[in-house]
């Protein structure tokens, strides 16, 4: 458990390892230099498994984490974020699992999100699956993960100390791959906390995954222009303005390269990595459909599918925007292309927000969606 001022929650995070029903455990409370008291919280909980290791000076959390791997005794080593809260069930499934399993060398487990949101998030069970989706998410969430220390003694693996920008724990589980399989336990034994503390929390997340796709591209060996890196974002959802006509045609150029580039490395499961890769082609005509008919046309030309629910959500969406400029222009303004946001209020009125409106003009097709801010939320967790 690294800590760097998160003393308000490292307390509770302690407690429910403790309470753990697998008893043969140390907790290794690693701080960084914290400057709010949590160190002192740590050690008013009376037990003797918990180690505490200070620092004189903050050397940012893949160092602390790195020095807990360091200090690690035990056969295997489990993560808990200070702020989080871990099941009592957790270790000993995890333990059991491990077991049972000696190829799998990290398990996690689902997450039950709290605080701001209230949401379960899964990652695949198996390790195919996993390791397949690998250039889009990590196979497991490194907070939830249990992981043989032996896979991180023979061969060397710590965290980069360089990285200071979210996407240390999801590279650091990259670096796992050549030597371990992996695996998630489809339960939800650990509880994560999503508020201000969290470090990806008022960052630029297009910059942030753009950073960690250089590196991930250089890792495996899957060379990438910046324009390349700009286009895998959108498979994300991630861009300034949702793509266009020429951005669509660019898009799949470089999603057929992609696949023949990963084909020729070997570097994935190919059955999974495609299956994946296609999924997230498929996912982004809604905001592209949503921007403009011709892009949207395109992209179901091109394989994005043609149909019904897809020409569906497309008239829809041009419904939305007709009627957008036809009372912009009743009001005698010029016409602007709504945003992501307005279209999909347009197309999905909650009943108690709606005005009265003629039976003659009332749409034959309701279609309800996320917002593109509920959805760009979603993708980048």
């Amino acid at each position: 458990m690294t800590l760097y001022n998160k003393g308000l929650f490292v307390e509770e995070a302690v407690r429910s390892v403790l309470a753990s029903t697998y008893a043969d455990l140390e907790l290794l409370v690693v701080d960084d230099a914290s400057t709010d008291g949590g160190v002192d919280r740590v050690r008013s909980v009376q037990d003797p498994r918990i180690r505490v290791l200070t620092a004189e000076r903050n050397a940012g959390r893949p160092s602390a984490a790195n020095r807990g791997y360091d200090a690690a005794r035990g056969e295997f080593v489990a993560v808990l974020d200070a702020d989080d809260i871990m099941h009592p069930e957790r270790l000993a499934k995890q333990v059991a699992y491990l077991d049972a399993n000696p190829e799998v060398g990290v398990v996690g487990t689902s997450l039950s999100v709290f605080g701001a949101k209230d949401e379960l998030w899964n990652w695949p069970e198996k390790d195919e699956q996993g390791r397949g989706g690998m250039l889009f998410s990590d196979p497991a969430c490194y907070g939830t993960c249990m992981i043989r220390r032996s896979v991180l003694e023979e061969h060397h693996l710590r965290c980069d100390v360089e990285w200071r920008t979210p996407g240390m724990d999801y590279l650091f589980l990259l670096k796992l791959a050549p030597y371990a399989r992996y695996a998630n336990i489809l339960e939800a034994l650990t509880f994560y906390r999503v508020g201000e503390q969290n470090m990806r929390h008022g960052r630029d997340p297009i910059a942030d995954r753009a950073r960690i796709y250089r590196r991930q591209f250089e890792m495996f060996g899957l060379p990438a222009t910046e324009e390349e890196v700009r286009l895998q974002l959108m498979l994300h959802r991630l861009y300034a303005h949702p793509p266009g006509f020429a951005d669509v045609w660019a898009l799949y150029r470089w999603k057929e390269r992609l696949k023949r580039a990963v084909r020729n490395k070997g570097v994935f499961p190919r059955a999974a990595f495609e299956a994946e890769l296609e999924r997230r082609w498929r996912r982004i005509f809604h905001p592209i459909a949503d921007r403009g008919a011709m892009a949207a046309l395109l992209h179901m030309l091109l394989g994005g599918g043609l149909g019904f629910v897809n020409l569906r959500y497309l008239i829809t969406a041009r419904i939305a925007r007709l009627r957008g400029r036809t009372k912009v222009n009743q009001e005698g303004a010029l016409p602007s292309a709504p945003s992501a946001t307005s279209t999909a209020r347009s197309v999905s009125l909650p009943i108690e927000d709606a005005s009265p409106v003629p039976v003659n003009e009332l749409p034959r097709i309701t279609l309800v969606t996320p917002s593109f801010q509920q959805a760009a939320f979603l993708e980048e967790c």
